[in-house]
Formats: C-alpha cells, sequence, structure tokens
C-alpha cells in the first residue's frame, strides 16, 4: 500500500520509519499544495482544519482512506465549540483517555476512536544534571505576537539567581522581547531534539497556555507554572477564538496575578516535588504515557484500514 505521512511536530516520524518495512511511504512536513496524491491509498494527517479537511473530503470521493492522530496537547480541539468542525477521517488516534472522552462529548462516534498513545515521550533525552537553577519560558503561539508574552518575560526577569531561557518557535516570536531564545520550528525535522535539549536542562517551566511543551516537561516531572492571565482574543480574522476556552490539568500550578509569578516561581524551584502526583496523574490522562507500546497501537490503527 503506498501510504502519505503529513508529519507536525515530529508525532509521526517514529510511525512512518516502522510502516516503510511493508509498505511505500513518503514522510513530509509540508502542505497538501501540488502533492499529487491519486497514486497514494491512505493518508496519516496531522490536521483536518480548513484546506485540510477538505483535502480529506476529496481523497475519501475517490475511495481512498485517512487516518488523523493528534498531533499535540488537546490537539483535536476545533472539533469542540465555539468551532465545531467536522471531523471526516475514517479513523482518529488520541494520546489518552482525556481526548478519548472530549471527542465523545463532541458527538463524535465512539467506533471511530482509537487511544494509541504517542511516541514522543520515549524519544525524550531526560534531565541532565547542572549547574544552578534553570527557568525556561514557553510563550504562547498565536497569530501574532501578544502583551501576554511581554509581560511575563518582564515578570520573569524580576527573579533573582536563575536562568532565563525562552523556547521560541521560529518565524513565531520576536527575538527582542525575551532572554537567551532557543528556536525551533515545528515543521522541522530537528524541532523536536531541539525541545528535549531544552528541557533537559530545566528546572521550572513557565507558560501562558499548558500545551505540548508543557505536557512534555510533566512527563519529566518538572514543575509547571502558568501565568494564568490570557485575554480572549481574535486570530486573524476568526473572531471563533474569542469564545476558545483553556483548558488546564492538575498537574500545573496556575497563577492570575502576574506581579505574584516570581515568587511562584521560587516555590516551584524550593519545593519540586509538591505536585508530583498530579503531574502523573496529568500525562496519563492527557498524554497516554502508561499506554504499552504506542507504537504498535498506531501501527494496529493503520493496518485496520489496509486490510
Amino acid at each position: 500500500m503506498r501510504i502519505y505521512v503529513f508529519n507536525w511536530n515530529n508525532v509521526l516520524t517514529d510511525l512512518a520509519e516502522e510502516l516503510k518495512k511493508e509498505h511505500e511511504v513518503d514522510l513530509k512536513f509540508g502542505g497538501t499544495k501540488g502533492l499529487d496524491w491519486k497514486k497514494y491509498d491512505l493518508f496519516l494527517m496531522w490536521n483536518e482544519v480548513g484546506d485540510w479537511g477538505e483535502f480529506v473530503q476529496k481523497v475519501q470521493k475517490k475511495g481512498k482512506k485517512a487516518i488523523l492522530f493528534q498531533h499535540g496537547r488537546r490537539g483535536t480541539s476545533r472539533i469542540h465549540p465555539p468551532f465545531n468542525e467536522r471531523l471526516n477521517s475514517d479513523l482518529v488516534c488520541v494520546w489518552g483517555e482525556a481526548d478519548r472522552r472530549r471527542l465523545i462529548s463532541a458527538n463524535i462516534p465512539a467506533e471511530k476512536i482509537r487511544v494509541t498513545g504517542t511516541t514522543i515521550f520515549n524519544n525524550l533525552k531526560g534531565r541532565k544534571e547542572h549547574e544552578g537553577k534553570n527557568v525556561v519560558f514557553s510563550p504562547e503561539h498565536w497569530c501574532s505576537e501578544v502583551a501576554e508574552n511581554a509581560i511575563v518575560a518582564g515578570q520573569l526577569r524580576r527573579v533573582k539567581d536563575i536562568k532565563i531561557t525562552t523556547k521560541g518557535l521560529q518565524g513565531e516570536h520576536d527575538e527582542r522581547m525575551y532572554d537567551n531564545v532557543v528556536f525551533s520550528q515545528r515543521n522541522a525535522s530537528d524541532h523536536f531534539e531541539i525541545v528535549s535539549e531544552v528541557l533537559s536542562t530545566a528546572d521550572v517551566v513557565v507558560g501562558i497556555s499548558e500545551s505540548t511543551f508543557e505536557l512534555l516537561a510533566e512527563s519529566l516531572d518538572i514543575p509547571v507554572v502558568i501565568a494564568d492571565i490570557w485575554m480572549p482574543k481574535a486570530c486573524g480574522e476568526d473572531e471563533r477564538y474569542k469564545g476558545y476556552q483553556r483548558e488546564y490539568s492538575e498537574g500545573c500550578l496556575r497563577i492570575k496575578d502576574p506581579l505574584k509569578l516570581p515568587k511562584a516561581i521560587k516555590q516551584a524551584l524550593k519545593r519540586p516535588n509538591k505536585m508530583k502526583e498530579e503531574r502523573k496523574r496529568a500525562v496519563i490522562a492527557d498524554g497516554g504515557i502508561d499506554i504499552e507500546n504506542p507504537l504498535q497501537k498506531m501501527l494496529d490503527a493503520v493496518n485496520e484500514l489496509c486490510s
């Protein structure tokens, strides 16, 4: 079978390599434009938003199959209000039980959902010994730079005796706003390697939303502090984002007042084990880290449509 894999955040790299043992596989980080899709039988998707969803419908009309794979923490969010977008793929593979429940709440048939986990945790480098205290800031990524990022960056500079590293995204964050920026690109092959290296010496991670980077930190038992200061706003011309509700687990410490952020960071550095059990539960619920052999479960989902 000829399979086309649309990769993002490197979440399907391991799966693509395994599939190459029995199938013809093309692994790409790009979009659908210019793709000679007619020669493929199965498409592994990371996204169904906008043009991606239209692409899935187009190939299905020609008898092709598609599987949507979760590409990040709560990565199926636009199937839910206020977006309510369709899920067109023949199957959807999610990381953990939390996303399975979320999809069912959006009226996605249970028989269409597979809980597979993800292989990204297996590729983390783990934590390294290092000197001093390292605080990693993960700025919000949006359609443009947001004021919340500048607020947090300013508060971090008030914390004494720490090293600040900012894990930014190339083309999405303005280097001039932050301290010690390490960039990666989510559609590049070295993205996950860079993320893993930054986390390997992190003592605390600070974010504005509890997204994939924070989930990876929690899997490494790194305290996560969230500056819960997000103000609803449109994304470009898409006004629906004003109604988008952030979700949080019990594995992070949420601070509503940005002036209290320095104190919260100091407390997290002093008592890193305080939320240890909460972090474990969050990574199981949102990441399925307790699932044995997630790669095989992902392969099983593909094989369902290959038979």
